[in-house]
C-alpha cells in the first residue's frame, strides 16, 4: 500500500445559505494550505506516494508546486459538480490507498462514501455543515494518514465504524451519512434545505444539542452519535411541540414536533409523504412509493489521528 490519497472539494462552503445564514465561508486559499500541510505531513509520516485530486478551482495544483515526484495530481470527469468527488473516491478504492483525507461537509462526505462506501477516511470540515467530518489539524491529519500508510497496523486498529441511512426505491439505493428529510416541495432547485415549513419529517443518525443542519431538529429531543445505536425519526406539522434548532449556522428556526421514534438498526421503515428527499442537508430526489430506508454501519472507516499517532509511537517503542 505505501498510498495516501487527498480529496479537497472546491464548492464546498460556498453554497445558497451563505445567503440566508451566517455561515462563513472557506476561501480557497485556506484549502490550498490545508491540502499542502496534509501532503507535507503523510510524506513525513512515511507515505510512499500522495495521490490528490484534481479539480476545476486548482487548489491540488497550487497547493503541490515544487514538491517532489512522490506527489501525483489525478484527474477525473471534470463536471463541475458532485460527481468529481464520487468519481476521485472509487479511483482511490481502485488503486487500494492506505487511506484518504478528505475536504469538504456533510454533502462532501456523503460522496466520498457513495464513491467508496468503506473509504477509510480522515475528514476535514470546510464545509456549511459538519456533524460528519471534524476541525482537525491538517498536518496532524497528514503525518497520521502516513504513518496509517507506513505502519504494520491497521485501519481498523485506529478507526470507528460509521453509521449511514440506506434509502432504497426499488431500482437503486443511495446513502445518508448524518441525516434524511423529507421536504414537500417538487423542486431540487440549488439542493439547499432554507424553508422549515416545507419539512413533514427528518430521520438522523447522528444528532445532538450542538447540531447544526438538519439533524439539528433531532438533535433537540434525542442525543445519537457514531457509538449509539440506530437513529430517530422526527415528525413534523402544525399543532406539535415547538421546538428552536440551527437549521444553518446562526439561524435559528422553530419547528413543530408531532412525535420522536427511535429506529432500530437494521430495522426497516417505509418512507412516505410527498415532495423530495433531502440527504445530509441536500434535495436530491423525489419520493416514490415502496421507497424504504434502514441504519446499518457500512458506511466509511472514520480514521482515530489521535490513536493512530499514539499507535505509531507505541510500536516504535517511545
Amino acid at each position: 500500500m505505501g498510498t495516501v490519497g487527498i480529496i479537497a472539494n472546491p464548492h464546498a462552503g460556498k453554497d445558497l445559505r451563505r445567503l440566508t445564514s451566517a455561515a462563513g465561508q472557506v476561501s480557497d486559499g485556506a484549502k490550498i494550505d490545508i491540502v499542502r500541510q496534509c501532503t507535507l505531513g503523510a510524506l513525513e509520516g512515511g507515505a510512499e506516494q500522495v495521490l490528490i485530486s484534481a479539480d476545476r478551482s486548482g487548489i491540488a495544483e497550487r497547493a503541490t508546486q515544487r514538491l517532489d515526484e512522490r506527489v501525483q495530481l489525478f484527474e477525473g470527469p471534470a463536471t463541475g459538480s458532485r460527481l468529481d468527488t464520487v468519481d476521485a473516491a472509487r479511483q482511490l478504492r481502485k488503486r487500494d490507498v492506505a487511506a484518504v483525507i478528505g475536504l469538504g461537509g456533510d454533502g462532501t462526505c456523503r460522496d466520498l462514501a457513495t464513491g467508496w462506501p468503506r473509504i477509510p477516511l480522515i475528514a476535514i470540515s470546510t464545509g456549511t455543515n459538519n456533524m460528519f467530518p471534524r476541525s482537525l489539524n491538517p498536518t496532524a491529519s497528514g503525518l497520521a494518514a502516513g504513518q496509517l500508510a507506513s505502519s504494520a497496523f491497521t485501519v481498523d486498529e485506529v478507526s470507528v465504524e460509521s453509521k449511514r441511512i440506506v434509502v432504497d426505491d426499488g431500482v437503486a439505493e443511495r446513502y445518508a451519512l448524518v441525516d434524511l428529510a423529507l421536504v414537500e416541495t417538487n423542486a431540487v432547485g440549488a439542493r439547499a434545505v432554507v424553508d422549515e415549513d416545507s419539512l413533514r419529517w427528518v430521520l438522523a443518525c447522528l444528532a445532538t444539542p450542538a447540531s447544526t443542519g438538519l439533524s439539528s431538529i433531532a438533535g433537540q429531543t434525542t442525543t445519537i452519535g457514531q457509538g449509539d445505536a440506530g437513529a430517530v425519526l422526527v415528525t413534523l406539522g402544525p399543532g406539535g411541540t415547538e421546538r428552536r434548532a440551527a437549521l444553518s449556522p446562526g439561524e435559528f428556526r422553530t419547528f413543530s414536533e408531532l412525535s420522536s421514534q427511535l429506529i432500530d438498526e437494521g430495522m426497516t421503515i417505509e418512507l412516505d409523504g410527498d415532495g423530495v428527499l433531502a440527504f445530509d442537508g441536500e434535495r436530491e430526489t423525489s419520493l416514490t412509493a415502496g421507497t424504504s430506508a434502514h441504519v446499518d454501519r457500512l458506511g466509511p472507516q472514520h480514521i482515530d489521528i489521535d490513536r493512530t499517532l499514539s499507535l505509531g509511537l507505541n510500536r516504535k517503542g517511545l
